[in-house]
C-alpha cells in the first residue's frame, strides 16, 4: 500500500507548483535516479525562474551565513546573493523570480541542517531576507535507501512539506520515452519487460541499477551507435547491470528478423504478424519510429491486425508524436473501436 503522501511524477509538478506559489516549501524523496532534478528543472522552466542548484551535501554552515566584512566600520556578514537572492535585488533577466533548490537535503550534515533553519522558517540569510520571488523546494533520497541521509529535526520536519515520488511505467513512458523519442530497442524491450525499468534495492551488489536516469544513459549510448553493438555491451553493463545489459542484448536479436518498413509500405495486409511478445512489441515500436503522416495508413493498416494492446500503443505513440493524425480517418475508427483505451 501506497503512503498518503506518495505523488507520481506527472502529478509532481502541479503539485510543487501549488505548493511554492503558496509560500511554502516542499520536501521531495525517492529513491536514487527516479528524476527528482528533472522534475524541478521542469518546474523552473514552467514558471520562467532561474534555477539556482545548490547541493547541501557538500555544504558548510557558513553558506547559510556569508562571509564577514566591514561596512561604515561595522562588521557585517555579506551573504552569497548568487545562491540567496536577496530584496534588494534586481529580478533575473527575462525571469519571473528564483527556484532555490536545496538538493540533497537530508545528507546534509547536521550543523548545515540547523543553519538552514533560518532560510526554510524565516526566508532569512543571516540578517537578510531573502527575495520576495524566490521559491525554494528541497529533495533528497529516503532514509531506507541506504544512502547518507541523516534525520532531519521534528522542527525542520514540521516546516516541509514531505512527498514521496513515484514512477509509474506508463506514465514514464508516455512522458519519457515517447516524448524523448527513445531508440525503438529501448522502447521496445522496456515494454515487454516493463520491471526492468525500476528494480533498486537497497542491499544490491552490482555496481549500478536500473532506473529511469541509467535507461536515459542507455538510449544515449545507443542512440550514438544507430542500435545496440556488441562491442558496447561493457559499457551497457556498467549502466543497466551485466545481466540485464546481456538480456537486453539478446532481445535486440529479434529486430533482425522483423518486417522491413519498404514491406510494410508495399503489402501492409499481406505480410504476417509476429507470433510471440517480444517480437510483437519490437515491430510496433519500429513503425512508431517510422511513422510519418504520409505513410501512417499503411503502419495502421498493419497494426489494426495485432491484438488490442499492441495497437493502443502503436496508435497513442503516433498521435504524441504526430498531434495532426488525431484527424486522420484511421485513428478516429481506431478511437471509436478502442474507446476508453485512449
Amino acid at each position: 500500500m501506497q503512503d498518503a503522501y506518495t505523488v507520481t511524477t506527472r502529478a509532481m509538478p502541479q503539485v510543487l507548483a501549488t505548493l511554492i506559489e503558496a509560500g511554502l516549501v516542499p520536501f521531495i524523496t525517492s529513491s536514487p535516479g527516479m528524476g527528482k532534478s528533472a522534475i524541478v528543472a521542469q518546474l523552473a522552466e514552467a514558471g520562467n525562474l532561474k534555477l539556482i542548484d545548490h547541493r547541501l551535501s557538500t555544504s558548510e554552515p557558513t553558506d547559510f551565513t556569508g562571509l564577514p566584512g566591514f561596512v561604515d566600520g561595522y562588521a557585517v556578514m555579506h551573504p552569497f546573493r548568487e545562491i540567496f537572492p536577496l530584496a534588494d535585488q534586481e529580478l533575473p533577466a527575462g525571469c519571473n523570480g528564483w527556484l532555490l533548490f536545496l538538493d540533497e537535503f537530508p545528507s546534509a550534515s547536521k550543523a548545515v541542517q540547523a543553519a538552514a533553519y533560518k532560510l526554510i522558517l524565516d526566508r532569512m540569510v543571516g540578517q537578510h531576507h531573502l527575495h520576495p520571488k524566490v521559491y525554494i523546494v528541497a529533495a533528497g533520497n529516503k532514509t531506507t535507501d541506504r544512502a547518507i541521509v541523516n534525520t532531519l529535526s521534528t522542527a525542520m520536519q514540521s516546516r516541509l512539506i514531505h512527498l514521496e515520488m513515484t514512477v509509474l511505467f506508463n506514465e514514464w513512458f508516455e512522458d519519457v520515452a515517447l516524448a524523448k523519442d527513445f531508440h525503438p530497442t529501448i522502447k521496445a524491450f522496456l515494454m515487454a519487460n516493463p520491471s526492468k525499468l525500476w528494480d533498486f534495492r537497497p542491499d544490491h551488489q552490482d555496481k549500478t541499477f536500473c532506473c529511469p536516469r541509467t535507461w536515459e544513459f542507455m538510449n544515449k549510448s545507443v542512440s550514438q551507435t544507430d542500435g545496440p553493438k556488441e562491442y558496447m555491451l561493457p559499457a551497457y553493463s556498467g549502466t543497466i547491470t551485466s545481466g540485464i545489459a546481456t538480456e537486453f542484448f539478446q532481445f535486440c536479436k529479434v529486430f533482425d528478423s522483423l518486417v522491413t518498413e519498404k514491406e510494410i509500405l508495399a503489402k501492409p495486409t499481406d505480410w504476417r504478424v509476429p507470433g510471440d511478445a517480444s517480437t510483437k512489441w519490437a515491430m510496433i515500436c519500429s513503425m512508431m519510429d517510422w511513422v510519418t503522416e504520409e505513410k501512417f495508413e499503411h503502419f495502421a493498416t498493419y497494426a489494426d491486425r495485432f491484438s488490442q494492446d499492441f495497437k493502443v500503443l502503436f496508435y497513442r505513440a503516433s498521435v504524441s508524436k504526430l498531434p495532426v493524425l488525431r484527424r486522420h480517418p484511421k485513428f478516429t475508427a481506431a478511437s471509436v473501436q478502442l474507446g476508453q483505451l485512449f
